[in-house]
């Protein structure tokens, strides 16, 4: 019966160091800026506003989190581009191409949007929100690339 113990335990203990060998891994680690151009819009492009974007944040082992943002309206439209984000937002490293938004609340004046498990795109230390990404029920949409500062690679 001993033995069986130790091979189950040890066969448990194999499985956890396997899974942990393959999660992705971000490096380096340490302050990061994430900054570029995103597109919000309401119900089906309605409202769209154009804004460049830079968040605060820091990188470690599994991701990033981004602790705060400022925003500047580049083309006129309704939408706030400077305070309608509920932070801290957690963006958690899937592989070494995707990553995936923990929750995002984007708060309007017509009421707050928010998704979770959001997955975007990640090559040569951008992150891309494809055209399409919707925000509480479809009501809002959002898209871009961003760029993170210093540059960062997944394993």
């Amino acid at each position: 019966m001993k033995l069986l113990a130790k091979t189950v335990i040890s066969a448990i203990a194999a499985l956890g160091l396997a899974s942990a060998a393959s999660a992705a891994t971000v490096s380096p680690t340490g302050p990061v800026v994430v900054s570029g151009q995103l597109n919000q819009s309401l119900a089906g492009g309605q409202f769209l506003t154009v804004c460049n974007v830079v968040f605060q944040g820091v990188a470690d082992s599994t991701g990033l989190t981004l602790t705060s943002y400022t925003g500047t309206n580049v083309n006129g439209g309704d939408l706030a581009c400077d305070d309608s984000l509920v932070f801290p937002i957690r963006v958690d490293a899937v592989s070494a191409t995707q990553l995936n938004v923990q929750s995002l609340v984007v708060s309007t004046r017509f009421g707050d949007c928010a998704n979770t498990n959001i997955p975007v795109t990640f090559a040569n230390s951008s992150v891309t929100f494809p055209v399409g990404t919707t925000l509480g029920g479809g009501v809002c949409e959002l898209n871009g690339t961003l760029s993170v500062s210093p540059s960062i690679t997944i394993n």
